[in-house]
């Protein structure tokens, strides 16, 4: 009797067990919901984590290969500036033949490093201050790529320039624009010297004044010689230009630094 008694008792507890018990406030949420409302709530923080993981591997590299392609760039540039500096000073003591020889050796080397700078200008055209741009126009000028110059001389920022540096802005466009190629523009060439006249007339020391007329009418002669102008509008430029030089001969500027007497006796011998 004992032993059937213990049987029920067993089976009672067994029927117990598996009825269902009371819900729980877990059990009472539904799990699909839940399961969405997660899902949800984790999409942001994957698009936000793939946006830094983007930014941190892709924009970030690209900007280290800008910042590569920079300092090659500058780097290249410098070196530029260098064969320049030669060239100027072999020039400016004299010596053009030298100069003229000094440039056909590096020819090559000169248009490689101005390829390298000009594409990376292309692509980062903020990268170069002023004094870089013009290295570079000049660099394009030398090879007749005076579309590609004038480009660059264009983007020079002229506003709060000195009379003296706005008035060599204009030279610099003057001359690419009088040289043969894609560039060449004779009457806005002149116009960019025209330009120069109210600028002299700001600066305010004398001989400072007298040296930019120099400059500005050796540039004009030299370019209007090798244009074939007749004579008869070049030698009252070359005698004009001469009278410029000799105040400068008599305010202490003994130096002929931008070749004016050497442009002069060129375009007597010519029209002698």
């Amino acid at each position: 009797m004992d032993r059937l008694e213990k049987v029920e008792e067993a089976v009672l507890l067994l029927t117990k067990l598996s009825e269902p018990g009371p819900r729980s406030v877990w059990d009472k949420l539904c799990l699909d919901r839940v399961r969405d409302l997660l899902w949800v709530l984790t999409i942001p923080t994957l698009l936000y984590t793939g946006v830094v993981n983007f930014d941190r591997y892709w924009l970030s590299r690209s900007e280290i290969q800008n910042e590569e392609k920079r300092n090659i760039a500058i780097a290249r540039l410098d070196l530029l500036q260098d064969i320049n500096s030669e060239i100027y000073q072999l020039q400016t003591r004299g010596e053009g033949r030298q100069a003229f020889a000094l440039i056909e050796a590096k020819r090559g080397q000169i248009a490689r490093l101005t390829d390298t700078i000009f594409l990376t200008w292309a692509e980062q055209p903020e990268m170069l201050e002023r004094y870089d741009l013009i290295a570079l126009a000049e660099a394009l000028l030398v090879q007749y790529r005076t579309d590609d110059a004038l480009r660059v001389a264009e983007t020079v920022e002229t506003d709060g320039l000195t009379p003296i540096d706005a008035i060599d802005q204009l030279i610099l466009k003057a001359r690419i624009q009088f040289e043969v190629g894609p560039a060449q523009d004779l009457e806005a060439a002149r116009d960019h010297l025209r330009k120069t006249v109210p600028l002299v007339e700001q600066i305010q020391r004398r001989g400072n004044q007298l040296l930019m007329q120099e400059k500005v009418l050796q540039v004009s002669l030299l370019n209007e010689g090798w244009l074939g102008v007749d004579c008869d509008k070049l030698l009252p430029m070359a005698e004009g230009l001469m009278e410029v030089r000799a105040l400068n001969k008599a305010a202490g500027s003994s130096e002929d630094v931008y070749q004016s007497e050497t442009t002069v006796l060129t375009v007597r011998d010519q029209c002698s």
